[in-house]
């Protein structure tokens, strides 16, 4: 399992607040009734809905009126929800944020993310206060911030095969360094044979050219199978973002541009010493590089200002909801 990028995890959970905010509101306030204070089977009933509906949800727990926790029930490895090992219960949570800050709201509080002690994942837990037959205590759930996101996002299938498209790449990638590990040995033993053959300086002028046209092109292969490595296999990419997209796109276009420039140049030397008449097709390539280059400019240019003008709406759209929620309360 790769570890999460948590800085676009947070990027996500400001842009989407609102709805992640009023979506665990209505989880917690679904199934907030105060019999769960007294009633363990309930209490765990209600997590199995919970964990059945809404995957996102790793654990449900009680807290007394003192902030000393009574109850606890998350999911284990096999999906089967049952007591989380006993480790919490008894413990003193009343210096957490989501006990200490509670009284501050009529209704339910929310955290801000957090790295969870339990999974070590961000997170977030929403509170709800409960009284029963003259007996206070607190509602907690905490919530995978990831999980939710891509829950909230439709992206949870793509999360589930994205192991299997990984392994893909990553044999892709593999195979790309097989050829070029071939293409490398090729140009080596090519050399080797010009220099130790009979006659060899007659072949010195133009050996070196053809050489040099193979291994370009092992180290072309090279670049993109590392490309494709890094960024399909190692990275934790977030595919909602244009720039994650740009990124991608503009080393595998940087990769193919260094060959066609030093394919082309190469050629043109070779014309220019006399060994070939390619001089037309060598300068057509070095253009279609040039325009190659140009239109990769452009591209980065234009998908940053468009994804700036983006962010800026969003972030215009966060601050007017921020204000007539100020403005209401």
């Amino acid at each position: 399992m790769h570890s999460a990028n948590y800085i676009s995890t947070i990027d996500r959970y400001h842009e989407q607040s609102r709805s992640i905010r009023e979506l665990i509101e209505s989880i917690i306030t679904g199934i907030g009734e105060p019999r769960l204070l007294t009633d363990a089977a309930a209490l765990r009933d209600v997590t199995e809905r919970l964990i059945e509906l809404y995957p996102f949800v790793d654990l449900v727990y009680l807290l007394d009126e003192d902030g000393v926790q009574i109850a606890e029930y998350g999911a284990d490895e096999t999906g089967q929800v049952n007591p989380a090992g006993g480790r919490g219960r008894g413990v003193d949570r009343s210096q957490r944020p989501y006990f200490r800050f509670v009284e501050e709201t009529e209704h339910v509080h929310l955290t801000e993310p957090y790295l969870s002690a339990a999974s070590r994942d961000l997170c977030i837990s929403a509170t709800l206060r409960l009284e029963h037959g003259g007996k206070v205590g607190y509602l907690i759930i905490d919530v995978d911030l990831e999980a939710m996101i891509s829950f909230l996002l439709g992206d949870t299938m793509r999360r589930r095969v994205e192991p299997v498209f990984r392994a893909l790449y990553g044999l892709f990638a593999a195979a790309m360094l097989l050829v070029a590990g071939v293409l490398f040995y090729s140009s080596m033993s090519e050399l080797v044979t010009a220099l130790m053959e009979p006659g060899w300086a007659a072949e010195l002028r133009l050996k070196p050219f053809e050489v040099i046209v193979v291994l370009t092109l092992a180290m072309a292969i090279f670049d993109l199978a590392k490309t494709v490595f890094e960024e399909e296999v190692l990275m934790e990419k977030d595919v909602h973002r244009h720039s994650t997209v740009r990124r991608t796109m503009t080393r595998f276009v940087a990769a193919i541009l260094v060959a066609i420039l030093i394919e082309g140049l190469l050629t043109m030397f070779k014309v220019s010493m006399g060994y070939s008449e390619q001089g037309v097709t060598a300068t057509l390539m070095v253009f279609a590089a040039a325009a190659l280059l140009v239109a990769l400019g452009l591209y980065v240019y234009l998908g940053a200002l468009a994804e700036k003008a983006l962010l800026g709406n969003n972030g215009r759209s966060r601050r007017m909801r921020f204000v007539r929620e100020r403005r209401g309360s």
